[in-house]
């Protein structure tokens, strides 16, 4: 009997594995999210790629645009996640969770037999709270220590007073449980009972240092963009804490601090809108023409970190050198875009953003513009496969009016010269920036012979490829596990090239450009006859330029391990170049021709 069930008990064994790895298999097939996959309130468990982004992001968007209850000293108002600045990272999101087809089958056993709750991620500002709850409960008396008012141009201090403070902590913990599980619950707002810290006295007593102090001028930063913040003006944007340690060490016995509430309201009324931006997403699918379609270009975005920012405005009130004025660069964060590609297409690997090219061309003739512009559209939708290596010259084609370009000036071993197509190498100078940046392979790339100043604009000098058909070619591997999608567009005078595919986890860095060998002079200008000008006409095409070498470094980390390689470019130097008439005698133009900026 005890044989004849053990036997039992080892068949049904045998068939619950055999079920077990059937059913396992099937999710691999078709590439479904592992079974016991939650996201909030919701199971993912079976789902396709499509269907588990379709369920995340509505989910997010319900749990973000969802009134729900804030309440303090009997009084309730209604709130959204997104009135409290709180956003959730949906490609964080959608990148945890675990689909068949990505990893191993002792992963996936592991991942079935305990589950996995996917966590959002998320940013909580402290400003943002404390300036939500004062627009909400305005009426509820606080505590203030005693500040600095201006009225009729008279700095006066304004008594302290007692009253009541929000307590953020517990606020924040109950706001950090409510996303981890997308739970909307009642926000409670709890107000302690609070005495000032300083008083009027105090702020007499250190009057005047106070004032050296506010009256230093704060200069926000970014790039070119300045914004002063004038605490003289408005003192009464300062707050003051009381330091009882500073007193036993003879120091300044006051923390002087930007109130949060008006910190955050100059931010969004002054700076938030040159800085801050919503990056901008991008779905992509194939139409049943086989035509590859985007919607959206997968730009990022950027916001500004409060609360670091706060913190190093407050620390310059420190600072003892009064006289200068604080120069504070703008802290901003990269807020990455969401990339919503079909089933059909992330069969092939398509599943997100892996390199971007970029490159500008501000300045350029309207025919140089064109080509770039028509060049670029026929690269836009060509999917790359793994292990294959992309001719540039192959994917263009026919070079010439019917392919819709203009002539343009050419770099040729006669000289700059009008052609069909002139300007094609701002094309392939992104895409060779996208493949640098993506740390692919590159098998074939050559400089420009001599400096062009367009590829300069972004990135410094040496990150350029010239082609020429079929003489002169961009090529580079796609060395991924999965196909790579090219999304190649003009905006502005900006050109990129984006490939889409699945990352491998590799680092790229590059140091540079190291100059070297520079020419001392170009050399004396030179002319080209152009028969469509007018005889005397003149018009200069090409500033002189010196010769030198650039060297760049690029640093591919993979799996651990980081590789070296070197990107080496000589230019040589180069005349100014002027079109003329062709009854202009070019050695009379040449004689005592001097270059006209």
């Amino acid at each position: 009997m005890k044989a004849f069930v053990g036997f039992l008990l080892a068949l049904l064994a045998v068939i619950g594995f055999s079920c077990g790895s059937i059913a396992l298999d099937l999710f691999k097939q078709r590439d479904l999210v592992l079974p016991r996959t939650t996201f909030g309130n919701i199971s993912l468990s079976g789902m396709t790629r499509n269907e588990a982004r379709e369920a995340i992001r509505q989910q997010l968007k319900d749990f973000s645009e969802k009134p729900f209850q804030i309440a303090a000293r009997g009084v309730a108002k209604t709130i959204t996640f997104k009135d409290l600045g709180i956003v959730i990272n949906e490609s964080v999101v959608l990148s945890e969770v675990p689909f068949a087809r990505d990893i191993s089958n002792i992963e996936i056993a592991l991942l079935t037999f305990v589950g996995r709750r996917i966590m959002p991620d998320f940013v909580i500002e402290r400003t943002e709270i404390l300036r939500v709850i004062e627009e909400k409960f305005p009426d509820i008396p606080r505590a203030q220590n005693a500040h600095f008012i201006l009225e009729k141009k008279v700095l006066k201090i304004e008594e302290a007073r007692e009253g009541v403070t929000p307590n953020i902590e517990p606020i924040v913990l109950q706001l950090q449980s409510n996303i981890a599980f997308l739970e909307q619950s009642p926000l409670l707002v709890e107000f302690l009972d609070a005495k000032p810290t300083v008083w009027a006295a105090d702020l007499e007593n250190n009057k005047a240092q106070i004032v050296k102090r506010i009256s230093r001028a704060v200069i926000l930063l970014n790039q070119k963009d300045k914004w002063e913040v004038n605490f003289a003006k408005n003192p009464q944007w300062v707050l003051f804490e009381a330091q009882p340690y500073a007193v036993s060490q003879g120091e300044f016995p006051l923390k002087i601090k930007w109130e949060p509430v008006t910190f955050s309201n100059f931010l969004n009324e002054k700076v938030s809108k040159y800085l801050e931006q919503a990056p901008e997403n991008i779905r992509i699918w194939r139409e049943a023409d086989g035509k590859m379609k985007f919607e959206g270009n997968a730009n990022e975005g950027r916001a500004i970190e409060r609360e670091r920012l706060l913190a190093l405005i407050n620390n310059s009130f420190d600072r003892k050198d009064y006289d200068k004025p604080e120069e504070i660069e703008i802290p901003l964060v990269v807020v990455q875009p969401k990339v919503d590609v079909s089933e059909d297409l992330q069969a092939l690997g398509i599943k997100e953003l892996v390199a971007v090219g970029h490159t500008r061309f501000a300045g350029s003739p309207a025919n140089r513009m064109h080509n770039i512009g028509v060049g670029i559209s026929k690269f836009d939708g060509l999917l790359i496969p793994p292990g294959e290596t992309f001719s540039f010259n192959k994917n263009l084609g026919r070079v010439d009016e019917t392919t819709g370009f203009r002539k343009e000036l050419v770099i040729k071993p006669e000289g700059t010269i009008p052609e069909f197509g002139g300007g094609l190498c701002q094309v392939s100078t992104t895409l060779y920036r996208a493949a640098i940046y993506g740390g692919m392979p590159i098998v074939e790339r050559e400089p420009h012979s001599y400096v062009v100043s367009y590829y300069s604009q972004i990135g410094g000098h040496g990150l350029d490829a010239t082609i020429y058909p079929p003489t002169r070619d961009l090529k580079f591997t796609n060395d991924t596990s999965g196909s790579l999608l090219i999304h190649s567009y003009v905006q502005g005078v900006d050109a990129y090239f984006k490939l889409f595919g699945t990352s491998d986890g590799r680092k790229v860095t590059l140091e540079g450009p190291y100059i070297s060998n520079r020419t001392s002079a170009p050399p004396e200008p030179k002319i080209v006859i152009d028969p469509k000008m007018q005889p005397g006409e003149k018009k200069q095409v090409e500033k002189p330029h010196a010769g030198f070498d650039s060297l760049w470094y690029r640093f591919i980390t993979k799996n651990g391990v980081t590789a070296k390689e070197s990107i080496f470019s000589h230019y040589k130097a180069i005349p100014a170049k002027f079109l003329v008439g062709e009854q202009v005698n070019p050695e009379g133009e040449n004689q005592g021709l001097t270059p006209k900026n």
